[in-house]
């Protein structure tokens, strides 16, 4: 079983806003044990946070287009806060309660959908996962937690193809979102054997941050290496 953080640190100022819209900020660790969505080896797990407030990752220089808002009761927001300390500390089984009410109540926010799909990532529960991501995506097409997770799904499930697809459709609708330039990189450098692309996706991973990732920037020098460019 994953650990896991849910992906908004809830404010209120901001809670309408990460309601419907937030990608994954990136974790550390290695190629092998993970991509910008998966578990962390060590520790809880990062990658599902978001800058509060941002559209798109929090790095997007060109953000999606808006989505229409939602009205979102005073209850709602609050057990949707509750849902998220709930999460926090790993009380998956409560806090799935409460996002099915939620989820039961709005259905259009795409937000709590996603930190079901995470309970249930959580709870080795893979399909009703799948199915939370992607209402999530259909809630909100803009919302890249939504792509990247079920890319990570599919390429768990070895279906590296549809895993493809998902991220190149979050790339897609958010031209700047790292995680999944970082998450293709992957697929395309350990799981499908195409160096060249993954190369390229490392690149623009880190040509959109506003410094150097560490870690991509050894993976591309590794690959510079083999390739011979």
């Amino acid at each position: 079983m994953r650990t896991l953080k849910p992906f908004i640190e809830a404010a209120t100022g901001v809670l309408l806003s990460v309601l419907l819209t937030a990608c994954v900020s990136l974790p550390g660790g290695d190629r092998a044990a993970k991509s910008s969505e998966s578990a962390a080896s060590n520790g809880r797990d990062t990658s599902d946070q978001m800058a509060p407030g941002t559209p798109g990752s929090g790095n997007t220089s060109h953000p999606p287009p808006a989505v229409p808002m939602p009205e979102v009761s005073s209850r709602i927001a609050t057990r949707f806060e509750q849902a998220v300390a709930l999460l926090q500390e790993d009380r998956y089984r409560e806090a799935e309660v409460l996002l099915l009410e939620i989820t039961d109540e709005q259905p259009e926010l795409a937000g709590p959908w996603i930190n079901l799909g995470q309970v249930y990532v959580a709870l080795d529960q893979p399909e009703e996962a799948r199915r939370a991501f992607e209402t999530a995506a259909a809630a909100n097409p803009y919302n890249c937690t939504a792509h990247n997770e079920l890319g990570l799904l599919a390429r768990m499930n070895g279906d590296f193809e549809a895993a493809e697809r998902h991220y190149l459709n979050c790339i897609e609708l958010v031209p700047d979102d790292r995680a999944a330039y970082l998450n293709l990189g992957i697929l395309y450098e350990l799981y499908l054997g195409r160096l060249s692309e993954a190369l390229a996706s490392y690149r623009h991973y880190q040509s959109l941050g506003s410094e150097p990732d560490r870690r991509v920037e050894g993976w591309v020098v590794d690959l510079e290496r083999r390739l011979g460019s």
